[in-house]
């Protein structure tokens, strides 16, 4: 998830939008009237994590205008009653530039969560702020164009990481549960060799090869793990400066992991690296993957130990 912030100063109160500069679109004629509190666009926020960043943002500034866009209207009116009468849905194709520069022109804040971020060559949402906001030269004399990667992978993550590698010691932590973005992404990483580092010589591996049985604690306890290209790795390495480090994943019950080892062993590299038929494909496993949860659970864990990341 990337964070697209105005540079430089504290969220403002919203201005009124005169009646020549009303936007014409159907998702803007749907926002309510002025508002004296600042208003924040959550993009993918019918997912999990804008979902859940919109919920986190309403609990601490129950002033906040939030704004839910994303392309299902059902689950985002449904959530923006949740929040309130301050939330409201609109509806946003991130792939459409003139609709999202329509919805930019009156946000103080963009939380982009309309993930996944894997095979992205443009910074669409960011550049359309950047030219919507006309920010650019004022982000640029106070370096803060952006925050990015702030989402729960790798932001979080990379966070606790960095946290546990400092304590110098062996921990657990949790950051809760994963939806089809994490599934999506899960699936993409099968096609990329795994980079890790052996005494500070970087090395390539097979992805979700070489299991290990690592204890997570209680609550989920042993589980096998298996090598991921994890973002965490070059972390550790070039910022923390951690010479020898891996990342592994995992998933429960079992068979779901025989499931990943048959995806990276079986099917096409052409056919992972594109991420419209991996997103048919999550399409098609994530109902049986929610199914299953509902029976077994849900929980995400992770472990850093001296030399060592590991996911479940």
């Amino acid at each position: 998830m990337a964070t697209v912030v105005r540079a430089c100063m504290p969220l403002p109160p919203a201005a009124v939008a005169s009646s020549s500069a009303a936007p014409s679109t159907d998702a803007q004629a749907q926002r309510s009237p002025s508002s004296s509190s600042a208003r924040v666009l959550v993009l993918g926020g019918t997912g999990r994590v804008g979902g859940s960043t919109a919920t986190a943002l309403s609990k601490l500034r129950p002033d906040l205008n939030i704004l839910i866009a994303g392309r299902n209207r059902e689950k985002g009116e449904s959530l923006a009653s949740k929040l309130g009468e301050e939330s409201e849905f609109v509806q946003v194709d991130i792939r459409d530039r003139n609709m999202l520069e329509e919805v930019l022109q009156d946000v103080d804040l963009v939380v982009h969560a309309a993930g996944p971020f894997q095979r992205e060559n443009e910074c669409t949402v960011l550049q359309a702020a950047i030219a919507t906001k006309g920010f650019h030269e004022q982000a640029k004399d106070c370096g803060i164009p952006a925050i990015t990667t702030a989402g729960i992978y790798p932001g979080v993550s990379n966070v606790m990481a960095a946290e546990l590698v400092h304590a110098a010691r062996s921990e657990n932590a949790g950051t809760g549960g994963a939806g089809p973005t994490i599934l999506t992404t899960s699936f993409l990483l099968l096609a990329e060799d795994v980079i890790a580092y052996n005494k500070g010589e970087e090395i390539k591996l097979k992805p979700y090869s070489g299991a290990l049985s690592i204890d997570f604690g209680k609550g989920v306890r042993k589980k096998n793990v298996y090598l991921l290209n994890l973002p965490e790795v070059k972390s550790a390495y070039k910022v923390l400066g951690v010479p020898t480090v891996s990342a592994r994943f995992g998933t429960a019950p079992f068979f779901w992991n025989w499931g990943m080892q048959a995806f990276a062993n079986f099917l096409p590299v052409e056919f992972l690296r594109d991420k419209n038929k991996v997103i048919k494909l999550v399409g098609f496993v994530d109902p049986f993957v929610r199914a299953i949860d509902g029976i077994a659970g849900e929980r995400v864990s992770m472990r850093v130990s001296s030399l060592e990341a590991y996911y479940f």
